[in-house]
């Protein structure tokens, strides 16, 4: 009986010195994690929130045009608020530059702008608000 209680009281003093280390390391951890988690109040990470709800769909009236005319883009918004600016980019060399093209979204989100396309080629339009932009459209120009 004398080795079955010296056992016991061995298994309890591993586990008992396996709880204080795991909560000596849990408490530093413990004190560690606060000063890492964002603070959820701050305005730039409300923000960021914020915006990673936005969207943007559009889509094109006709798929080609003459050099000259105008294409209207039309589509919908999520999450961006009522009467909000919207720009149309197109890609100019590797890079999207901004258009002097813009409308504002309407009630429901909605919006329709119209753009002139003067250079010949297939151009690829998108709509942007901020850092937001909608996917691509290409439109022909003859």
């Amino acid at each position: 009986m004398p080795t079955t209680v010296k056992t016991h009281r061995w298994r309890t003093t591993i586990i008992g010195a396996a709880c204080a280390a795991l909560l000596a390391g849990g408490a530093g951890t413990a004190v560690a994690v606060p000063s890492a988690v964002p603070d959820l109040h701050s305005a730039t990470v409300a923000t960021a929130v914020a915006k990673a709800h936005e969207a943007i769909s559009v889509k094109a009236n006709t798929k080609s045009v003459k050099a000259g005319q105008t294409v209207t883009l039309s589509g919908r918004t999520k999450g961006i608020k009522l009467g909000s600016k919207l720009t149309v980019q197109h890609m100019n060399k590797g890079k999207w530059t901004t258009l002097h093209a813009s409308t504002k979204t309407k009630h429901g989100g909605n919006y329709s702008v119209k753009v002139k396309l003067g250079k010949k080629g297939k151009e690829k339009l998108r709509v942007a608000h901020g850092a937001t932009h909608s996917s691509t459209v290409t439109v022909t120009v003859h």
